[in-house]
């Protein structure tokens, strides 16, 4: 009498790794169809879009009665993209971040000489000017000021 055990137990064995194989092949199959989509904010692409948001950085704490010397330079702010993006502000406390698509983000700001991080919402269309006031923690349209 013989045991026929060996032939099953391949048999078995090979269902198990055709399951463990189509699931591997559905699995990605599904993570190349979303990669290869085009969003406006892909998992590793920069934001795409066609809107731009710029604006002046000011600490009115620095501000002693000369026009411009409460603006803040080299200040670190931040957008909350996919990936985020992060810009300096140049001598004149300008910043600037483009090709996003229209939404609210979050602009994040880190002042050279302080530790705290202030954060601003603001909403994208188009072409988008800010100020932003730390000391007052205030945003405002640069079509609302005169400075």
């Amino acid at each position: 009498m013989k045991l026929k055990l060996q032939p099953n137990f391949w048999r078995f064995r090979s269902k198990q790794l055709r399951r463990l194989f189509s699931g591997l092949l559905v699995l990605s199959v599904a993570i190349a169809a979303i990669a290869i989509q085009q969003p406006a904010i892909g998992f590793w692409n920069q934001p795409q879009g066609d809107s731009v948001i710029y604006g002046k950085l000011a600490d009115t704490h620095l501000w002693k009665g000369v026009p411009g010397e409460d603006l803040v330079k080299n200040a670190k702010v931040t957008i909350n993209t996919l990936p985020p993006q992060t810009t300096r502000t140049d001598e004149h406390g300008n910043f600037w971040f483009k090709k996003l698509p229209d939404a609210d983000y979050l602009l994040k700001v880190k002042l050279p000489y302080d530790k705290k991080e202030y954060s601003f919402r603001t909403q994208v269309h188009g072409k988008t000017g800010t100020f932003l006031d730390v000391a007052m923690d205030e945003e405002h349209n640069l079509e609302e000021i005169d400075y």
